[in-house]
């Protein structure tokens, strides 16, 4: 149970990075967003069950980890959102985050499923960081990224929430 707290905790850590980045911009808080995500990946692996390894489950989480870490750091200037605090920053509106705003709910939410069933992550687990996630996305898209990140609100009007559409508007 200590773990599965650690892990809510760490998305508070995360949602406080996000409001330095939109009020304060204190640089030592623009490290909360990464400290905040190597709480979860601790979280995480403290209860993992390797007996109940399933390779190909494994291998599906695998997949997902890659997609969730290019969402996250392969998308857009990592230095920009996740240490620089003077830099102006736009709207990435490209690759994954032109299907959706929040691609990496989605990406999360299967990984947090693969983990459990292919690596023992108990369920209860996997379903509070996957609505916590929710919950961070929910805020940063009604309350941090339309302060911190030029053209959200129009962007906010072309592409959906967390459910990505894999077509384009005529």
């Amino acid at each position: 149970m200590k773990m599965l707290v650690l892990g809510v905790i760490a998305f508070a850590v995360m949602a406080i990075g996000d409001l330095n980045d939109a009020f304060f911009k204190k640089r030592p808080i623009k490290l909360c967003f990464p400290l905040g995500l190597v709480m979860l990946c601790l979280a995480t692996a403290a209860r993992l069950d390797f007996a109940k390894l399933s390779v190909l489950w494994c291998a599906a989480a695998a997949v997902f980890l890659v997609l969730e870490l290019y969402a996250l750091f392969g998308s857009f200037s990592v230095s920009e959102a996740y240490t620089a605090t003077d830099v102006p920053r736009q709207t990435c509106d490209n690759g994954l985050y032109s299907l959706c705003r929040h691609p990496g709910i989605p990406l999360f939410a299967c990984l947090y499923i693969c983990l459990h069933f292919g690596a023992g992550l108990p369920l209860l687990d996997a379903l509070v960081y996957i609505f916590c996630d929710l919950l961070l996305a929910v805020f940063e898209d009604a309350v941090i990224f339309p302060r911190i990140l030029g053209g959200y609100d129009d962007y906010k009007k072309r592409v959906p929430f967390i459910i990505p559409r894999f077509y384009r508007d005529k």
